[in-house]
């Protein structure tokens, strides 16, 4: 009898280990894409945080004094705050992606995406145009998927003032 007991509480454990176990697939991942984006194009930043990881890290690279590439890593808090900050200092935002490409790793625990963004924003006056393309990593926590990193690299040649401006 105490054998059985136990095989049947280990075997409700690991049917439990294996719910929480769930896989991350390419559907989650694109939901993630499609709500964020709808919350960027709308500038929702808790929309958007909703999303992202307690660990969330948005990494960005950029030339410093035209000799090295410096990277600065930003916590959640800190880019929702930036974003938030930003939105009424636009006077136009336009936002599209395009060229997503959805990955998951072999065994399912995270997944990543590959995706050209543009933006087109006007602030004081002057409208520009920056094309970069976004590498972002995703997991699930607590069972929800969320965006872990988000990182990128300008496309060179493809961030300008918009002509005529």
């Amino acid at each position: 009898m105490n054998r059985l007991l136990t095989g049947t509480v280990l075997t409700v454990l690991l049917s439990f280990q294996a719910q929480a176990a769930e896989p991350i697939t390419r559907e989650h991942i694109q939901q993630i894409v499609d709500i964020t984006d709808a919350a960027t194009k709308n500038q929702d930043t808790a929309g958007i945080g909703e999303y992202l990881s307690e660990t969330f890290q948005r990494v960005i690279e950029f030339v410093h004094k035209d000799k090295y590439i410096a990277k600065v890593r930003i916590d959640k808090k800190k880019y929702l705050e930036l974003i938030e900050e930003g939105w009424p200092t636009l006077e136009e935002y336009g936002y599209q992606r395009e060229d997503t490409s959805i990955h998951i790793m072999p065994d399912g625990s995270s997944g990543q995406s590959y995706s050209t963004i543009t933006e087109t924003l006007s602030l004081r006056g002057t409208r520009m145009v920056s094309k970069y393309r976004e590498h972002a990593l995703y997991a699930l926590e607590d069972g929800k998927p969320v965006i872990t990193q988000i990182s990128g690299h300008t496309l060179l040649g493809d961030t300008m003032r918009a002509p005529g401006k």
